[in-house]
């Protein structure tokens, strides 16, 4: 009778803790170590030592399309370039970098900073650096050609081609900076996501909120040119924040599906109630745009975990797998990395700080970025401790 009443307790319990986690914010540090109740054949994330070292403070990271590993270290003002084995390839020095992501082509883009105008202060700016090719194919002449005969004209056009390639020479390839705004100073370019043909989204944050027209906090859209197209009109910046799955106020980073204009933008929790937002793109004879995956406005989409009130507190980084359709956001003050199907349903593998702590290294530190290569390994900036950090599932033989 002990032993059964135990068992009607535990199930009381966590019965208990589950209704009230409906009300109360998610907060996936607190789970206790899985580690002590695990039974062979779980699936959970299993790290590989050692982690990557010689860092600072990592706050953001890409697997390019080179297959190459990028880590952004802010404070020693540089991005690193890696092999899958950890070895330090290349650096380039550019100041306090935030963001990085490849395009198509194998140009890379950071949000960091440059000096103002002034020569004293910095400024937010993106950079784009041509890893592979530096294109500078200009017409340098224009013939027109007239048929003697006939009195017909026609025009040729001579175009000289003096791109060179930078074969991946990180610390020498050519590199610009294509957009700033000495303005408005306190402006920081977050997150960039690459669409399809190279144009790219980009996340901006700033504490000022207060202009209705321009905001610090947007969405911004560039063509392939680095053009600057647009905000984003559909998310919403309020100067007071807001509850609605489209309001916006310190994004963090964003992500764009590949060979998709659907993207999640990830954010801090203060001041709005999602920290993260799913948008997906439509375009029909009546409208052109983003509009949210998941409404929790709407009855039928409120099941979703993704879009549960203040599951984040400050999401910093997000991964996609495109293998299975999954995905990854960090949460630095969490100390966590939270996992979601294609569905937006949460997904048990999810990483904790008492998950990632052993007798070999601490657990996760407010970790910042986060990124997913296609040998299927789970790349974490651990910005605390300082590394870079890796995973595998535990039940993955194959990476298929």
């Amino acid at each position: 009778m002990k032993s059964i009443s135990n068992i009607f307790f535990s199930i009381t319990f966590i019965v208990v803790i589950v209704l009230l986690g409906c009300e109360e914010k998610f907060n996936l540090a607190i789970l206790p170590d899985p580690g002590q109740s695990t039974v062979i054949g779980d699936t959970n994330y299993v790290e590989i030592f050692p982690p990557f070292g010689g860092f600072e403070s990592p706050r953001a990271m890409t697997v390019g399309n080179d297959q190459l590993i990028y880590v952004a270290d802010y404070d020693r003002n540089q991005i690193v370039m890696m092999d899958a084995g950890g070895s330090v390839l290349k650096t380039r020095t550019i100041l306090h970098p935030i963001s990085i992501v490849q395009n198509s082509k194998l140009d890379l883009y950071i949000g960091g900073e440059t000096i103002a105008p002034n020569g004293v202060d910095t400024i937010g700016a993106i950079y784009r650096i041509f890893l592979a090719r530096f294109d500078t194919t200009y017409i340098s002449r224009i013939d027109t050609i007239i048929n003697s005969s006939t009195g017909d004209t026609s025009i040729t056009v001579v175009r000289r081609d003096t791109s060179y390639y930078a074969n991946h020479n990180l610390d020498s390839a050519h590199m610009r900076i294509v957009w700033q705004e000495p303005g408005r100073p306190q402006r920081r370019f977050s997150g960039i996501g690459i669409l399809p043909g190279n144009g790219y989204l980009v996340a901006r944050t700033g504490p000022d909120n207060s202009s209705f027209v321009d905001p610090d906090a947007r969405v911004l859209l560039f063509n392939e040119k680095d053009n600057f197209i647009t905000p984003i009109g559909d998310l919403i910046t309020r100067p007071s924040g807001g509850t609605a799955i489209t309001d916006i106020r310190n994004p963090t980073s964003i992500l764009v599906f590949p060979s998709s204009r659907d993207f999640v933008l990830t954010q801090k929790s203060e001041g709005i109630a999602y920290g993260a937002t799913w948008m997906i793109y439509q375009s029909t004879p009546d409208f052109q745009g983003w509009i949210p995956k998941y409404d929790p406005s709407k009855p039928e989409q409120r099941g979703s975990d993704f879009v549960r009130p203040y599951r984040f507190q400050n999401a910093a980084g997000i991964a996609f797998d495109r293998r299975r359709r999954e995905f990854f956001v960090v949460d630095s003050q969490l100390d966590s990395v939270i996992k979601f199907d294609r569905n937006g349903r949460f997904k048990t593998e999810s990483l904790g700080k008492y998950k990632t702590q052993s007798n070999i290294f601490p657990g996760l530190k407010n970790p910042s970025g986060i990124a997913f290569s296609n040998d299927c390994t789970l790349y974490i900036a651990d910005t605390g401790n300082k590394v870079v950090r890796r995973f595998k599932l535990s039940t993955q033989t194959t990476c298929n």
